[in-house]
This record gives C-alpha cells, sequence and structure tokens, in this order.
C-alpha cells in the first residue's frame, strides 16, 4: 500500500501517486437535493437528503472510487454500483419498507443526512451528518467521517498513517484529554458523567484537517445518550510529539508511519 504523509501529520508533505506522475485530478463537487414524504396506511417519514457528489468523477479512476464509496456510505447500501439518484431512490425505497407496514407503530418519522466534502492536501475528507426520529424516547444522530487518497482513492485508516506505537501513546493521551476536559482524574470520575470507560479507545470516525485530527463519538458510542457526541482533537503539536521511542513512550517528534 501507499502511505500519505500530509503538513497535518507532522509536517511533511509527500503525496503518495499513482503508478504514473501525474498529479490527481482534483474533484468538482456538486449537491443532490432531495426532500420527499412518503406515505403509508398509518404513518409517514419526512426523508430529506444533501448528498455531495463529485461531478467529474468520470475524470480519474481514484474520483469514481471515492465516489462509489461515497454513495454507499451515505445512503447506507452495500455493493451498490449506481448513481447517487438511483441510490436515493433505493433507500427510499428500504426505508417505506422498514418503516411504513401498518405493523408500524404510528405516526411521522424524521430522517435527514447531509454531507461535506473537505480537502487537506492530497487527502480528501467527506463527513456525514445524520438525524432520524423513527419512534421511542428520543431522536438519533451522528456524525460519520472518512478520509482518501486523491492519487488512487482508497480510503484510510489509522494503521495506514500511524505505528501500532504511535495508536497506544495517542490512545493514552486520549484518556488523559478525557480527564482534563470533564475535570476528573479517574475513569470512575468519567462513569459518574455517562462514560462508558470500558469503551474508551481510538475509532475510525476521524477527520483531518488543516490543524489536526480530531475523533467523533456518536451518542452511545463510549458514554449513555444524555452525555452527547463527544469530539477529541490532537493537535499537529501533540501528533508531532507522538513519536515513539523504542519503549513505546512518546518523544519529542515523530513521523507518520513509514
Amino acid at each position: 500500500m501507499k502511505y500519505i504523509k500530509t503538513a497535518l501529520l507532522l509536517a511533511i508533505v509527500a503525496a503518495a501517486t499513482a503508478s504514473c506522475n501525474r498529479k490527481p485530478v482534483l474533484p468538482e463537487f456538486g449537491m443532490l437535493e432531495i426532500d420527499t414524504l412518503v406515505n403509508g396506511p398509518e404513518n409517514g417519514s419526512r426523508i430529506e437528503y444533501r448528498f455531495a457528489t463529485i461531478g467529474n468523477a468520470a475524470k480519474s479512476a481514484a474520483l469514481q472510487a471515492i465516489e462509489k464509496a461515497n454513495i454507499g456510505y451515505f445512503f447506507e447500501l452495500e455493493d451498490f454500483d449506481g448513481t447517487a439518484r438511483e441510490a436515493a431512490d433505493s433507500a427510499i425505497r428500504q426505508t417505506a419498507a422498514e418503516l411504513l407496514p401498518p405493523e408500524v407503530i404510528s405516526g411521522t418519522y424524521e430522517i435527514s443526512a447531509e454531507a461535506a466534502p473537505g480537502m487537506t492536501d492530497s487527502l480528501l475528507t467527506y463527513t456525514i451528518s445524520r438525524w432520524s426520529f423513527t419512534g421511542g424516547a428520543h431522536g438519533m444522530y451522528g456524525t460519520e467521517c472518512h478520509t482518501y487518497q486523491l492519487s488512487d482513492g482508497q480510503e484510510l485508516f489509522l494503521a495506514d498513517l500511524f505505528t501500532e506505537a504511535q495508536l497506544a501513546g495517542m490512545e493514552a493521551l486520549l484518556r488523559k484529554k478525557l480527564y482534563e476536559e470533564y475535570e476528573t482524574d479517574s475513569d470512575d470520575g468519567l462513569t459518574e458523567q455517562g462514560f462508558f470507560p470500558e469503551y474508551i479507545a481510538l475509532t475510525e470516525n476521524f477527520l483531518i484537517d488543516s490543524s489536526g485530527i480530531t475523533f467523533y463519538y456518536n451518542p452511545y458510542d463510549i458514554g449513555c445518550y444524555a452525555l452527547g457526541a463527544v469530539e477529541v482533537t490532537f493537535g499537529n503539536e501533540e501528533l508531532a510529539a507522538l513519536k515513539t521511542a523504542g519503549d513505546g513512550t512518546p518523544s519529542a517528534a515523530g513521523t507518520p508511519k513509514q
């Protein structure tokens, strides 16, 4: 696999490239907006989609791969090969099948999803924000992030960007940051505020931008619903300090995984 180093990750700019030296095609974004109401015998569902589509995806195999992945994530469809509009129609039909039969509790449901793309050096980031109410005591919301290499369209995960030792140091720092943010010095203190300490760990739900890397934890990921969403950011200086020494302890400078 090719690994990418960004200014974010310790200020090293050395973009991964494909088999040739041509610069990757930059995405041109458009917005597919859908607002509809699907009615059933006893209920209905308001659906709002704001899908950030790559209008020039056909110009690059990498962009095509990213667009396909984004369509699947956004509309929550597996192995889907159609267009964004076709995916939206499929998702709406799926919603109708799941929520609108007469045996489902009557009422009006709400489902909305919005996507926001971003660029950091040679990385493309894609953030999906969701909100839904499909019955119960409250609605559900969440943020979902994906990061891709523009050179080949491959999605990046933590193991592509950091060594195992760096990840161990980040996980220790993650808990320390939560202690500081929630004014406690122990897992017991976090528990009192609604956290599930046994589930606190680095997540693949992260966003990279010019200031650093932010980890997103949605309700129930590491705490109760009342705790709300939790965000933890590692700034560039903190990332630079996470180059691990031979014993796995953080040192003063670092580089991403080679």
